[in-house]
């Protein structure tokens, strides 16, 4: 392919790139949001006050949303396919969040509320990034 053939499709394969983008970032936002409620706690106001369980399990959850929201993005037939496998990304994060919380019952809550580091902030972030990777396999084709 000459430089003259790459010049003539960028303006269309730069639209695919923006529009596949913002879809996965509104999806990994909203994502997050969804997520965010689902949890007792007021995350983003503990993050800005710099609580270091928070910032460590929510940063899992960050992880684990964006890596099936990536997958998708690489393999989706177009803008309406890539968002409904968003969907699905997002509540399968949900569905992980939810039954750590059960299972865990208030551990993290505990360590928040004593801004201290243990098992809990640990253990959903890593099951988080896990859950994610499992889902970025399985969407990815």
């Amino acid at each position: 392919m000459q430089a003259a053939d790459i010049l003539a499709v960028f303006p269309a394969t730069l639209l695919s790139f923006v529009t596949a983008f913002g879809l996965g970032a509104l999806f990994w936002v909203v994502g997050l949001m969804v997520i965010s409620f689902a949890t007792p706690q007021r995350e983003l106001a503990l993050l800005r006050a710099g609580n270091l369980p928070t910032a460590i399990a929510f940063g899992g959850k960050a992880v684990g949303m964006v890596l099936p929201i990536a997958a998708v993005a690489r393999s989706a037939a177009g803008p309406l396919d890539q968002a409904i496998w968003c969907i699905v990304a997002v509540l399968v994060q949900l569905l992980v969040h939810l039954v750590l919380s059960a299972v865990l019952q208030g551990r993290l809550k505990a360590e928040i509320e004593a801004d201290e580091v243990g098992g809990g902030a640990v253990f959903i972030a890593f099951i988080q990034i896990g859950a994610g990777i499992l889902n970025n396999a399985c969407m990815a084709g």
